[in-house]
């Protein structure tokens, strides 16, 4: 993984060389060698600008953040689309358990790569205004859509840093807007704004992005993209008329569209077919190439999101293996919210014994309960009181979905397994899970399903990581009429509902609400999305993607979140209880940040 990290550095060799020489003295300058990097030949022609619009694609990558960090270590644990079947490292049972403190690097150490985001933004940024001050005419679309791209992404980095950082509130504090790559040392003392004027910084980026893409390759920046993200970036800080306009907008004219719900299931695993498709703003590109020879350079850049939480599937010898570290698998409650509400598979009634000839026992799943979960599967929530069919998109059901493994130097499909070490029928104490109530689901979304982590890949996958879909616009747009126009509120919730349930999602169903408080399918009543279609739908469908902790935040949802899933495993075989403190909505930042900077706003996250 270090070397995966050091990699991407290297490859941005040039891109900070560039980067640097804005900091530093001429003497430092003056270099003989041609081969060296100087304001004399660098940059000077176009693709030197691309090589630094690409250090400032390439930060996305990085291992502190969407490279590994973002899900694993943080957003997963934050949202509690995992529980931890790891429990020895109690930073990160503290992050699942609402016990953040303050010197945590799991949540800590994302600053650092999304700091370096802004820096590459900045860094592109001015030497793009630089060089068009020689550049040819003929050059200065390509530098207009260069431009677009970097500021895109400097609203991008920021956004990322707010959500993990920022207070929710508008006049709360924020994250430091740094807009121009520091040359001195003092115009590094940088404070902390409020989130208001963050979130403005944000929008004002995206303007001129807007202004500025006209390019319509989805594999980049477009700027469709551009008026997508201002969309949501208004919509959060409370600009209601220029988010409704924006949405109006890229509904009705970007020419997207929603993907059939057999698209749509196969969007979040690295199958190219089905990725840069007719729903995606934007998405981050991963490539990960086994065939390619040193597979940590050249042209990967994979992701290793998943390699806390991969499937396990049932060898041979019928004990659990893991596809990798293995250390997460999909929080319990999270099944009920879903509709799931069939008995645990290795609980008294379903899970089976007859002897053998050789008097051992032989070990299998009740012929009722196979057949009931296949008719889940079958009828994709047509059935009465069924689960919701995106339960089979977000999440892998142990003992019927299967997975691609090479065990024994033989490589198979196999049936899923539930998470913990042993044979597949046996849930030992000291894991302090129940086996008349543990389900034990891996989770389906950006994880690979296609072999061991280490061995395709050395833990690189190629699986896009989607940053806005139609889908997101659409209920945000709901969630704007629902007190004017409720009618069309409602039919734009039900689009996203009928593309889950298989159905055309411009035309009525059978699965249509009724209503914006129509009963949803989560489980519990007291389950505060149990009446709540708009915000269930939010959650359904965006389950495991990282972005439904961004509206716990702007709905200040954590204490319902928290008095729902209740519980997390804690070291040994305990069961450690969820708080909830306000303190939590926004995460402590590096202690370095506010130990050498004498700006009275560079302070430590409030309460920590």
């Amino acid at each position: 993984m270090k070397k995966y990290l050091r990699t991407l550095r290297v490859s941005m060799a040039a891109c900070l060389g560039a980067a640097l020489m804005t900091g530093c003295g001429d003497a430092f300058l003056d270099l003989k060698d041609p081969n060296a990097l100087s304001p004399g030949n660098f940059p000077t022609k176009l693709a030197h600008i691309d090589l630094l619009v690409n250090s400032v694609y390439g930060a996305q990558h990085h291992w502190l953040f969407l490279g590994n960090y973002w899900a694993g270590y943080v957003m997963y644990c934050l949202d509690h689309t995992i529980d931890l079947q790891f429990h020895e490292d109690q930073s990160w049972v503290d992050i699942l358990a609402g016990e953040v403190k303050a010197g945590n690097s799991k949540v800590t150490d994302p600053w650092t790569a999304l700091s370096m985001g802004v820096y590459y933004s900045n860094t592109a940024l001015e030497e793009i205004a630089a060089y068009r001050l020689s550049a040819p005419s003929s050059e200065s679309g390509q530098l207009d859509n260069y431009e677009g791209e970097c500021l895109f992404f400097r609203a991008f980095y920021w956004w990322h840093m707010l959500s993990l950082y920022g207070q929710p509130q508008m006049d709360g504090v924020g994250i430091p807007i740094v807009r121009k790559v520091p040359k001195t040392l003092e115009e590094m003392y940088v404070g902390r704004e409020k989130t208001g004027d963050c979130y403005q910084a944000i929008i004002d980026d995206l303007d001129k992005a807007v202004g500025l893409l006209t390019q319509t390759d989805n594999h980049r920046v477009t700027v469709w993209s551009a008026k997508a993200f201002r969309a949501k970036a208004c919509f959060f800080a409370g600009q209601t008329e220029r988010a409704k306009a924006d949405l109006e907008d890229c509904i009705l004219n970007s020419g997207k569209s929603l993907e059939t719900f057999d698209r749509y299931r196969m969007m979040f695993n690295g199958y190219d077919q089905y990725e840069y498709n007719s729903e995606s703003f934007y998405e981050m590109g991963n490539k990960a190439d086994p065939t390619n020879g040193e597979v940590y350079g050249k042209v990967n850049t994979g992701s290793t999101l998943s390699l806390y939480y991969p499937p396990f599937c049932i060898a041979p010898d019928s004990t659990r293996t893991a596809m990798s570290y293995g250390n997460q698998y999909m929080h319990d409650r999270n099944l009920a919210r879903f509709g799931y509400t069939d008995p645990a598979p290795l609980s008294s009634g379903v899970l089976k014994s007859e002897p053998r000839s050789d008097g051992s026992l032989r070990y299998y799943l009740s012929e009722e309960y196979m057949q009931q979960q296949q008719r889940h599967r079958d009828q994709l929530g047509r059935e009465e009181n069924g689960p919701d069919p995106r339960l089979f998109v977000c999440a892998l059901q142990p003992f019927v979905d299967e997975v691609q493994m090479t065990i024994d130097g033989v490589n198979a499909y196999r049936k899923v397994a539930q998470v913990e070490f042993g044979k597949w029928w046996e849930m030992s104490p000291t894991t302090g899970n129940d086996p008349e109530t543990f389900y034990g689901w891996p989770v389906r979304k950006y994880n690979y399903l296609d072999g061991h982590l280490a061995d395709a890949t050395r833990n690189v996958a190629g699986y896009n990581i989607y940053f806005i879909r139609l889908p997101d616009l659409y209920l945000m747009y709901a969630e704007l009429l629902k007190d004017t126009d409720p009618q069309t509120a409602l039919e734009y919730v039900n689009k996203v509902k009928r593309r889950a349930y298989n159905y055309p999602p411009d035309a009525p169903s059978p699965v249509d609400y009724t209503s914006l408080t129509d009963r949803t399918n989560a489980v519990d009543p007291a389950d505060h999305l149990a009446n709540d279609p708009l915000l269930y739908e939010r959650w359904a469908e965006f389950f495991g993607e990282m972005r439904w902790w961004e509206d716990v935040r702007r709905l200040r949802l954590g204490k319902k979140e928290a008095d729902y899933y209740k519980t997390v495993s804690g070291p040994g075989a305990a069961k450690t209880n969820i708080v909830w403190k306000d303190t939590n909505y926004a995460m402590p930042i590096p202690t370095s940040e506010f130990e050498s900077n004498p700006n009275p706003a560079m302070c430590q996250t409030p309460g920590y």
